[in-house]
This record gives structure tokens, C-alpha cells and sequence, in this order.
């Protein structure tokens, strides 16, 4: 019995979606912990210059890497070794002139108005932005390439290493040196770079093959990847539309947007298990796709999905059992004192949340299936739906019912989130099903195999999802 559990436990830890989950999850942990120790290291105003430093470089980020970095997934995950050099070359010359072009308008920018960036604190980032871009380039790399190769031990290495790091060093400056936010702005420049160094060093970035530039492979990576850019971008909205809509009534307030926060962590605290199973899916309906492989394809997205919708139901009913315990843990008894009815609105996202895996393996079928177009459409209409339903919620039905409590009116704006994400089931269904014969029941069905089997499976050492 002993030896079995080990052996199984041995197998889980070296499995792909293992690793891409426990990535998910010290990035998550690394990137709280280092939130909580800034915010005690900083004064408030240089916090402030922090997030207005960190808030738009993920931005940018998310524009610079969603032009590349799915298509190189996608491209690798089906290529020879003579191909993925053109790939590779062509990818790399994409990032740097897009990232010539931002640092050209930044720094244009900075020297046309330095005292007005210098007083809304923005001077930080339209100065050492362009540098942090360069420096987080080769290992963004190496990440796209390993996960192409379905090689999640490396990159969780990588985003170890590069966290980490950062983290240390600011723990260790807390406890005996006095550092400003420009330190830490440059200590974070220096983080990634020693990362990307070492990627380098280790020839895992494709940089030598940067002179091996295509024509073809540039428009495939930039055909692809506006699609997957403007998917990033409204993903983005898709989240962020209801805390900003609601920061925009007078009548919630600040204390309503704090609110909100709470039930939102629970989505983001979900979505790791799901980002982690989605990465390690998506080189291989790739591969599938570019091989024309359809019984494959539909094998491996009944493997992923089938599943996961049944291990999402499961942590629905124990959270819809503990949320109160959530809301506690999270943000303390003065939320529940305050705001008993909060326990509703995250009962809403529980419910909002089992539907996440349907949606989610949708888009990255479309994806795999290179129609980022379709998914993208279906990510612009699920936004759209949420912000009218965000807009009617917060200021309509404040007019129509002006004593509504802003607690009833949160529960509506949460209600608002289940129908964008069933408006985007059937959307993203309907593009699919035009693709590929995929059956909406088999994904249950299958799911309940995969179960019914997974004793036989761990006994006969078979991978857990193929």
C-alpha cells in the first residue's frame, strides 16, 4: 500500500499539469508575499508610484507577449527543428521592434513632460519600463518554448527563480536597509535580468537563432497574434469591468468596491488549478490541430474537460458549505458584521465559477484550432454583455429603485456575471461545433470515465490526461 502511494505520488508530481499548477501557485504566493512587504517597506505615497509603476507594465506586457507568445505555442508545438529556428527568429524580431516602438513613445513622452509625469507619479514607468521590457524578453521566451514542449518543470523553474529572487532581496532590505521605490523598481530591472541571463547562458530563449527571420512565419505570428492580443486585452476587461463601473457610482462607493474584492479573490483563487490544466492542454490540441489530427483533438479536449467540470462542481458545493469561513479569512469579521448579505454575492460567483471550465476549454480549442478570430469574438461579446449588464445594474436600477440597498445591487451586478458567461458557453459552442464534431454531453460522460477508470489508470502507471 505504502509503495503504491508513493509511486502514485512520485507520478503526480512529475506530471506536466502538476507542474504547471504549482508555477500557478507560487507566482500567486510569491507575488502576495511580496505585496504584503512593500506595503509595510513603502510610505503610501511611494506605493502608490509602485502600483502606478507595476499596474501599466502588465499592461503593456499583455499587449507585447499576447502578440507573440500563444502563436509561438501553437507554432512549435506542431514544427520540425528547421521550422522552429524561422519561428523563433521571426518571433524574436517581432518583440524587439514592437518593443522599440513603445520605448520610442515613452521616452518621447518623458522628455516632453517630465514635471507632469514627475506629479502623477507615472515618471517611473515611462523611464525604466523600456529596460524592464528588454531584460524580461529572453525567459518570456524560453517560457513559450517550453510550454510548446510541454516542459512545465523548466518553466516553473524559471518563474522560481525569478520571484524568488525578487522577493528575497526586498525581504532581506525590510529587516536591515531603508530602500526608496526607485530601488526597488531597479532591484526588480535586476531580477529579471539575472532570469534572463541564465536562459540565455543555458541557450533556452531561441536568441541564436534570431538572424533566421521569414517573411511567412512574421504575418503567421502577427496574423495570429492580433487575435490572441485582443483576447488578452478583453479577458482583462472581461475581470475588471465590474469593480471599475462600480468605483464610478456615487451612490456605492469606495466601500461597495471593497466589497466586491472579495468575492473576485475567490474567482482569481480558482482560476489557478484552471489556468494550470488550460497551459498544459493547449500545445497539445495544438499539435493535434496542425497535424489535423481530429479523433485526437476530440480525445484530449474530452481528457481536460470532462474532468475538470466535475472537480469545479466539487469545489462549488465545499465552497457554497464555507464561504462564510472565506469571507473571514480573507477580509475579517467587520465584513460579515458590516455586510452580512456579502455571503450571497459569493454564492453567485460560486455558481459563476462552475461554469468557468466549459468556457475556458472552449476558447482554448478555438485557439489550437487557429481561430483566435472566433475566440476573440466570443471574449468581445461576453465583455460587452457584462458592461451593459454592469451599467444597468449599478446605475439603473439605483434610478428605478433609489432605496435599493448597494448590497441587493452588487448581488445583480455578480448575476450579471452568470449570464455573460452562458451568452459565452453558447457562442463559443456554436464557433466550435462548426470546427469539429464536439458533443456538449460527451464532456459529462467523459468526465465520469475518467473517474470511474482512475484507479486503473494510476495502477497501470497510464498518464492521467491524454
Amino acid at each position: 500500500m505504502w509503495a503504491f502511494l508513493k509511486q502514485t505520488s512520485f507520478k503526480i508530481v512529475k506530471d506536466a499539469n502538476f507542474l504547471s499548477f504549482a508555477g500557478n501557485l507560487s507566482t500567486a504566493l510569491a507575488g502576495l508575499f511580496s505585496f504584503m512587504i512593500l506595503l509595510r517597506m513603502l510610505s503610501i505615497h511611494d506605493f502608490g508610484i509602485w502600483i502606478l509603476f507595476t499596474t501599466p507594465a502588465s499592461l503593456i506586457d499583455m499587449l507585447r507577449f499576447g502578440v507573440t507568445k500563444e502563436a509561438l505555442v501553437r507554432y512549435l508545438s506542431g514544427s520540425n527543428t528547421e521550422e522552429r529556428k524561422y519561428y523563433l527568429g521571426s518571433a524574436w524580431v517581432v518583440g524587439l521592434l514592437i518593443l522599440a516602438g513603445i520605448t520610442v513613445i515613452l521616452w518621447t513622452v518623458a522628455l516632453l513632460i517630465p514635471h507632469a509625469l514627475q506629479e502623477s507619479g507615472y515618471s517611473l514607468f515611462f523611464t525604466w519600463y523600456p529596460l524592464l521590457g528588454l531584460v524580461t524578453l529572453p525567459w518570456n521566451y524560453a517560457w513559450s518554448i517550453f510550454q510548446a514542449d510541454i516542459d512545465f518543470g523548466k518553466i516553473l523553474w524559471i518563474r522560481f527563480f525569478n520571484l524568488c529572487s525578487f522577493l528575497v532581496i526586498i525581504f532581506f532590505a525590510y529587516l536591515f536597509i531603508k530602500i526608496d521605490v526607485k530601488m526597488v523598481v531597479l532591484i526588480y530591472i535586476a531580477t529579471n535580468l539575472a532570469t534572463s541571463l541564465f536562459c540565455v547562458i543555458r541557450k533556452w530563449t531561441g536568441l541564436q537563432y534570431i538572424r533566421h527571420i521569414s517573411k511567412e512565419k512574421v504575418v503567421d505570428i502577427l496574423k495570429y497574434g492580433r487575435y490572441s492580443m485582443a483576447t488578452r486585452i478583453g479577458s482583462s476587461l472581461l475581470k475588471g469591468a465590474d469593480s471599475f463601473i462600480i468605483s464610478f457610482s456615487a451612490f456605492m462607493g469606495p466601500a461597495s468596491v471593497a466589497i466586491y474584492a472579495i468575492p473576485l479573490k475567490y474567482i482569481e483563487f480558482i482560476e489557478i488549478p484552471l489556468l494550470s490544466f488550460a497551459t498544459t492542454a493547449f500545445p497539445k490540441l495544438s499539435k493535434m490541430s496542425m497535424e489535423n489530427n481530429k479523433e485526437d483533438f476530440k480525445r484530449i479536449y474530452y481528457a481536460y474537460t470532462g474532468p475538470i467540470v466535475y472537480i469545479f462542481i466539487l469545489i462549488a458545493a465545499i465552497s457554497l458549505v464555507l464561504n462564510k469561513y472565506f469571507i473571514l479569512i480573507l477580509g475579517g469579521a467587520k465584513y460579515l458584521t458590516t455586510s452580512p448579505h456579502i455571503t450571497y454575492v459569493l454564492m453567485v460567483f460560486i455558481l459563476y465559477g462552475m461554469l468557468m471550465p466549459l468556457d475556458r476549454f472552449t476558447g482554448v480549442a478555438l485557439d489550437s484550432l487557429n481561430r483566435p478570430d472566433k475566440n476573440f469574438q466570443k471574449v468581445a461579446v461576453m465583455t460587452i454583455a457584462n458592461i451593459l449588464g454592469d451599467v444597468f445594474a449599478i446605475f439603473g436600477l439605483h434610478y428605478l429603485f433609489p432605496s435599493m440597498p448597494p448590497i441587493t445591487i452588487l448581488l445583480f451586478v455578480a448575476i450579471a456575471s452568470i449570464v455573460f458567461s452562458v451568452i459565452g458557453l453558447f457562442i463559443g459552442y456554436h464557433f466550435l461545433k462548426k470546427e469539429i464534431d464536439i458533443s456538449f454531453t460527451l464532456i459529462f460522460s467523459k468526465g465520469f470515465a475518467f473517474y470511474k477508470e482512475l484507479n486503473k489508470r494510476l495502477k497501470n502507471k497510464e498518464p492521467l490526461f491524454q
